[in-house]
């Protein structure tokens, strides 16, 4: 996926990435990977043989959203805290550089996992090899969310950090709507009442007490899998410290029994309903303005992601 916020980097500035954490190895050889939709990331093959992986963040000047700033501290911090935990397959962390002083960004190398994304292979895959593999991914997932954090909203910024869950959500929504205002994408919803309609069901938010880890991007790309296996999930940059809800397993466009029978969420309470309604409205927000920051080559992510916005917006009133 071509994406405005992919920061190559030229080959002598990945030897010096290589030698910072890997001295006295070179690059034998490197390949740009492309499923990916922020970072840019790279398979580099060591002259040892060994093939590790590299991300790299946008570079400073390139405009994000909000949600997006400091995400590859996040995604570091996460994948360590998971890692600790145990049970969940990520994978190591092999050296993390936030100085900027190589290439003007952080950057990240991590150990590269066997197989390949379900994304990429899904139509080798039988039907049962696939409920199989949503049915783990969901058991890892309620591991995941057993990961106990010091407060609620995004691990990078402080600002949108507190106590009180409903104060951070908000925020989180108003930066969404801010960042709409700001590259002038039309949501095609009104702001005012969506706002009211929050404060309506402000109560139903004081029920989330505890801040825990949510993976929030665990769709098909983020899972590999190998001989119909899981090896590892990978790509914890969009982690928010929130409510378990926020999975992209409770998202209405990915309603999947296998995932929840392995997670062991059979049914919710109409509070939990309701919270799962306003978490589809946060991401479709946060997705109609991909392709605005991000300048894909087509629009279809808004459009999707708007369609989405407006279903979902309409059944607030309900």
């Amino acid at each position: 996926m071509e994406s405005l916020t992919k920061n190559r980097q030229s080959e002598e500035t990945l030897e010096r990435m290589v030698e910072r954490f890997f001295h006295p190895l070179k690059i034998q050889s490197y390949r740009e990977l492309t499923e990916g939709y922020f970072n840019v990331a790279y398979e580099v093959t060591l002259s040892s043989g060994q093939s590790v992986v590299l991300k790299i963040a946008p570079a400073w000047n390139v405009r994000i959203m909000t949600h997006e700033k400091n995400m590859m501290y996040a995604e570091v911090g996460a994948m360590e805290k998971a890692l600790e935990h145990g049970g969940i397959p990520v994978p190591k962390v092999l050296g993390y550089d936030e100085s900027c002083a190589i290439c003007g960004s952080p950057y990240f190398f991590m150990e590269k996992l066997k197989g390949s994304s379900v994304n990429k292979i899904k139509d080798t895959l039988t039907q049962k090899q696939m409920d199989a593999i949503y049915e783990e991914t969901g058991k890892i997932c309620r591991e995941i969310n057993r990961i106990a954090c010091p407060c609620f909203g995004y691990p990078g910024q402080p600002q949108y950090q507190g106590t009180d869950w409903y104060t951070v959500f908000r925020r989180m929504l108003e930066a969404g709507i801010e960042d709409a205002r700001r590259g002038n994408v039309d949501l095609k919803i009104p702001v005012a009442e969506l706002f009211w309609h929050l404060e309506q069901d402000k109560d139903i938010f004081a029920e989330v007490t505890e801040p825990r880890l949510v993976h929030w991007d665990l769709w098909d790309g983020n899972i590999f899998v190998s001989h119909g296996e899981i090896t590892g999930l990978i790509d914890w940059e969009r982690c928010i410290w929130g409510d378990p809800l926020l999975e992209v397993g409770f998202r209405c466009h990915w309603d999947n029994d296998s995932f929840r029978k392995g997670y062991g969420a059979a049914s919710f309470t109409k509070s939990e309903e309701r919270r799962i309604l306003w978490y589809d409205i946060y991401l479709f927000i946060v997705g109609s303005l991909e392709c605005e920051y991000r300048k894909y080559e087509t629009m279809d992510m808004y459009q999707w992601a708007n369609h989405m916005l407006i279903s979902q917006f309409k059944k607030l009133k309900n």
